[in-house]
């Protein structure tokens, strides 16, 4: 039967890039290869960290639904874990009521999205391949593209994105921070000026924090904005986070939205009918999970690992002319420009082809250039790719040893 009737959808980034790679002998699992285009943390053991979950019980009662807005006690402590991480000197607290959790982060961030009601969405480009599909499927929303720049290491200007605000008649605003593909961080004052701009001119924050403790300052910290908001209700700031990266269970698929009640609430609803809920077992395991202690005693140890991972591969990259878009001080991605490399892999594509004869994965750039209802008919960052260093250390020495084979010989 013909396919007429259906939309047709553009593959993810990271979708594309594995899909291709099984016609050259790619399947998970398959230990010939390297596979630096998934975005996910290593998920085995790390000395030091929280010990690993291996094994799950389950009740009678867990063979049942959970509640669309998931389990209540979860919800309190990801309330708590908040309340303790950032607002111990404020006087708006979080509650459960201001946390929804849903199968995963695209589900929740579709939640939010399809609640609303004929407004103007604005993001940033590039940022996370997936938004592109979520802001093409509803059409209760009109996305705004706010192009980054290289010459400022693809971060914003606040007083370019005051007005551009203005101008458009932006309702909500969503972005990655830290930043996928890039690893630029929005921190500090920064910070700050942007949940106060949300504020001053009325539009939804809606800010996907799920590398918030993949940070990679000279001193320990973890980075969100609930930590500059002063009313929780009144704010219109929406956080979304998980077990997927902060916590290393990228197959848990439990993640959450934080923000108002009312805006949960109503999330909720659309949850009853969009996805039904997350997971019951892996939620109730989740409850020991999350805490301000816990949290905290993994990401002291992610980050000094993951620090090392980046900076080992910064000096392997810089070596061979890769240029950095952004030199990342988050998340765990290389968003890398390719014109200074021979000309038979200073394209994002030919590089990505040429990459897999070598069984090594990595993402063409042009995937992040965000173009919901495909409006536009320029492809933007063909001359980029993104390059993961989530897997262990020995993986990411073998995948840059092939990288620099190819490098050297098309240089020859």
């Amino acid at each position: 039967m013909e396919t007429v009737c259906f939309k047709k959808y553009k593959k993810s980034g990271v979708v594309y890039a594995t899909e291709h790679a099984t016609q050259f002998g790619f399947y998970h699992g398959n230990k010939d290869w390297v596979n630096l285009g998934q975005g996910a943390a290593e998920a085995g053991n790390i000395e030091g960290a929280l010990p690993r979950v291996d094994n799950i019980t389950i009740s009678a009662k867990q063979h049942g639904y959970a509640p669309v807005g998931g389990l209540k006690k979860l919800r309190e402590n990801i309330a708590f874990m908040y309340n303790d991480l950032f607002r111990v000197n404020k006087k708006s607290k979080y509650s459960y009521k201001n946390i929804e959790v849903s199968g995963g982060g695209r589900i929740v961030i579709s939640r939010i999205i399809a609640a609303m009601q004929d407004i103007n969405v604005g993001y940033f480009v590039p940022d996370y391949t997936s938004y592109d599909g979520i802001l093409s499927v509803f059409n209760n929303i009109k996305p705004i593209p706010i192009f980054l720049s290289s010459k400022n290491g693809f971060k914003f200007n606040h007083r370019e994105l005051k007005n551009r605000i203005k101008q458009e008649n932006i309702k909500a605003l969503l972005l990655s921070n830290p930043s996928n593909p890039t690893g630029a961080v929005i921190q500090g004052d920064d910070l700050k000026k942007l949940v106060e701009l949300a504020k001053k001119e009325k539009f939804y924050l809606i800010i996907d924090e799920f590398y918030f403790n993949f940070i990679y300052n000279k001193k320990f910290e973890l980075v969100s904005s609930a930590k500059f908001i002063d009313d929780i209700e009144n704010s219109g700031i929406i956080i979304i986070c998980g077990l997927s990266k902060a916590w290393r269970y990228s197959g848990w698929r439990v993640c959450w939205a934080i923000g108002p009640q009312n805006i949960m609430e109503i999330a909720s609803r659309v949850g009853s009918f969009l996805d039904g809920g997350a997971n019951n077992p892996l939620q109730k395991s989740a409850i020991k999970l999350v805490g301000a202690k816990n949290i905290l005693k993994e990401s002291r140890v992610i980050q000094k690992l993951f620090r090392k991972k980046r900076d080992y591969m910064m000096k392997r990259f810089k070596k061979m002319d890769f240029i950095f878009g952004s030199e990342p001080d988050g998340a765990f991605y290389f968003w890398l420009n390719l014109k200074k490399l021979p000309k038979e892999i200073n394209n994002g594509m030919k590089f990505f082809e040429r990459m897999l004869k070598e069984k090594v994965i990595v993402v063409p750039g042009k995937f992040f250039d965000l173009n919901p209802h495909k409006l536009r008919k320029e492809e933007n960052f063909t001359n980029y790719i993104r390059i993961g260093y989530g897997p262990e250390i020995k993986i990411l020495k073998e995948g840059i040893d092939r990288i620099e084979r190819v490098v050297r010989s098309c240089k020859k």
